[in-house]
């Protein structure tokens, strides 16, 4: 953003192709970019819900993009690993350094989608993959890919919320997508 905003909105408008009398308007805005060479090293668990809700273009294999394009981002000094739960959890990488893309990227390839939806304990997984690659001083993120339908194990969303607050305050964050 320019002169140092913490974001920018741009805004065009013009006349509806179908429809005269309206108008279309499109808004962007856009962040901060930070200097890469400041942003600390990464430790990043995509815990990945491999269920069957997940298999339609726009959850699993949309998702899988948008974590490789993630990845294209990384360095030797960042970290990823992948935990992936359905009725059951695995390991589906573990703790690989950032800049080796291909063999992230492969793993990434082989998730598919099948199952019912065990998220507590892919949760419980997940967080001990990040306590494994811990980056003092880093970024430490597990970040859940779900739609969000847990219907197996842990459930209930209190609890889910409790876990959360309390790796947070071990220095492991939690985001969802």
């Amino acid at each position: 953003a320019p002169g140092g905003a913490p974001f920018s909105v741009q805004v065009e408008q013009g006349v509806t192709p179908w429809n005269p009398n309206t108008r279309l308007v499109q808004i962007g805005i856009k962040g901060q970019v930070p200097d890469l060479n400041e942003v600390p090293a990464a430790n990043l668990v995509f815990l990945v819900d491999v269920s069957g809700s997940m298999a339609p273009a726009n959850r699993l294999p949309m998702m899988i993009n948008a974590m490789k394009m993630l990845v294209r981002e990384l360095s030797a000094a960042d970290r990823v690993a992948i935990v992936v739960y359905a009725g059951g959890t695995e390991v589906a990488l573990e703790s690989t350094p950032g800049d080796q893309k291909a063999k992230i990227n492969a793993a990434l390839d082989q998730l598919s989608a099948a199952g019912s939806t065990n998220g507590g304990a892919g949760i419980q997984l997940a967080y001990a993959q990040a306590e494994q690659g811990y980056i003092e001083d880093g970024i430490n993120r597990v970040i859940l890919v779900t739609d969000g339908d847990f219907n197996v194990g842990t459930v209930t969303f209190q609890a889910l919320i409790d876990l959360a607050r309390q790796r947070r305050a071990t220095g492991i964050a939690l985001t969802t997508l």
